[in-house]
């Protein structure tokens, strides 16, 4: 009998774990002493539950961030909780995926479900794209005006430079498509071949009919809905701002004192180059990146132990919830 071959998210999901424990165990053990189990013995475990509750803040964020575009864009209501499963279940086919390739598609599926069309689900994901680069292009051009107290090894840094210029011209791509969505007509008159027979009039006739209901979604954010706006830049900045501060919570959980500013901006730098990693969940590239930048103010002793902890709660937490949800949802 012949096997049959795994699906592709099962794929992902085990390359995607292999790398990554992989990478942190690696750091681990080549940065192994007798200090190490002396952290672990002393570890202030109040930070950790501060790092769980922090975890459990991005879900509550994140769902709410789903609702209120929801709200904004379209004339449809979610809860809060379904906001959150939403979230969780596009973090993690996400995750599975390279280029987090199955992120769009997931957001988009999960908002179907809930009563919104294709072509406003397809506004609401390109919304959170976009307000969401806005943040890091923004946040790297200025690491990159004004230099931090320690400055990135130099292949990382012309690393990060490329990655800020892709994420402009993402966030430009992006701009166009929410500001001017008309711009989208013209995608229609290059498939108006597809309308000569039968089958083809109806696939035009639906990606009319989607585009159309995009092009009013993203015209309603356009009419001076400052409120909503502000409110999604806000969620968008705190999620993003409680994501990055898992990391330096759990080395005072080690007993360490990391610079706070430059904990946060490193993980951005990471974070950025992630996008561009054909790996799903950028797994190795990510513990063994952030373990090559924390290694400046963070000793060798504990410094496995942090990538381990730092990857539980801000990648393997999020990424098991995830998969229950999304094999709840999906019948996978």
């Amino acid at each position: 009998m012949v096997a049959k071959p795994l699906p592709a998210w099962k794929k992902g999901l085990g390359i995607s774990l292999t790398l990554s424990v992989t990478a942190a165990l690696f750091v681990l053990i080549y940065n192994f002493e007798e200090e190490t189990l002396e952290s672990l013995l002393y570890m202030r475990q109040e930070f950790l539950l501060v790092a769980a509750l922090m975890v459990f803040s991005l879900w509550l964020i994140e769902g709410l961030r789903i609702k209120v575009m929801v709200a904004t864009l379209s004339s449809k209501r979610i809860s809060l909780f379904t906001g959150m499963q939403i979230y969780l279940m596009t973090f993690f086919f996400a995750a599975v995926t390279p280029f987090a390739a199955g992120e769009w598609p997931a957001l988009i599926y999960a908002l179907k479900r809930n009563g919104l069309s294709i072509g406003e689900a397809t506004a609401v994901t390109v919304m959170r794209a976009f307000v969401t680069r806005i943040l890091f292009t923004a946040a790297a051009i200025f690491m990159i005006l004004y230099s931090l107290e320690q400055p990135l090894p130099a292949f990382l840094n012309k690393v990060f430079i490329y990655t800020a210029l892709g994420s402009l011209a993402t966030t430009l791509v992006l701009l166009l498509l929410v500001w001017k969505p008309h711009h989208l007509e013209w995608f229609l008159k290059k498939v108006s071949f597809l309308a000569k027979s039968a089958r083809g009039r109806k696939l035009y006739s639906f990606l009319n009919e989607e585009m159309r209901e995009y092009r009013d979604a993203t015209l309603s954010l356009n009419r001076w809905k400052t409120g909503s706006v502000a409110l999604i830049g806000l969620l968008t900045l705190s999620y993003w701002f409680f994501f990055f501060s898992i990391a330096p919570i759990l080395l005072l959980g080690l007993n360490r004192v990391v610079p706070f500013t430059q904990a946060l901006f490193w993980q951005l730098v990471i974070q950025m180059i992630t996008f561009y990693v054909p790996l799903p969940g950028g797994s190795g590239v990510v513990e063994l990146g952030v373990a090559r930048l924390y290694s400046f103010f963070v000793p060798a002793s504990v410094l496995g132990l942090f990538i381990l902890s730092w990857r539980f709660f801000t990648y393997y937490l999020l990424l098991f919830f995830g998969g229950l949800v999304a094999l709840n949802k999906i019948k996978l």
